[in-house]
């Protein structure tokens, strides 16, 4: 849920009622994310606004515009904790590859394991070319790190499980 608050925070600063209605949570449960995702340094107040009843609202943005998280530099059971959503990550790009290349892609649990850890390390070392100078949208940042992940990978064919190896350089003929 604190994902996608900062997802929705970065693509324009918004309130807790505002967030609520979005995320369709209750102001409480919305004001106890945002409290913990300020301390943590995840998200900031931009600025604070008077209602017409007086209430003063606070609008949050992101202090970052993505987050990437290095599983090298983290114990297992955290590491297991971003293991979902890293999966899917890779299975989108596996998937992909199996279009362009038109084979199927039959990539074993395993192997996908492994390409989820080194694409995670590869995306990143990619990440911190663009800090502080990146001017545009998020998700082409996003994209951007991505393609410049999978490159480094195409550089270093050979740390990728033998399936997946296949299908990048095949993609990239």
């Amino acid at each position: 849920m604190r994902r996608e608050m900062v997802r929705l925070l970065a693509q324009r600063a918004m309130t807790e009622n505002e967030l609520a209605e979005a995320l369709g949570l209750s102001d409480p449960s919305v004001g106890h994310h945002l409290k913990i995702l300020a301390q943590s340094g995840f998200i900031r107040v931009v600025r604070k606004e008077a209602e017409r009843h007086g209430i003063l609202q606070k609008f949050y943005e992101p202090k970052a515009l993505a987050h990437f998280v290095d599983p090298r530099a983290m114990p297992l059971e955290v590491e297991r904790y971003f293991m979902p959503v890293s999966l899917e990550r890779a299975r989108g790009i596996v998937a992909a590859l199996s279009i362009i290349t038109g084979e199927p892609g039959q990539v074993s649990t395993e192997e996908l394991e492994q390409f989820t850890k080194i694409l995670a390390s590869a995306i990143v070392e990619a990440a911190p070319k663009y800090l502080k100078r990146w001017k545009g949208d998020r998700e082409e940042l996003i994209i951007r790190i991505y393609r410049d992940a999978l490159t480094r990978l195409l550089d270093k064919p050979n740390m990728l499980p033998e399936k997946v190896r296949h299908l990048l350089l095949k993609a990239n003929q």
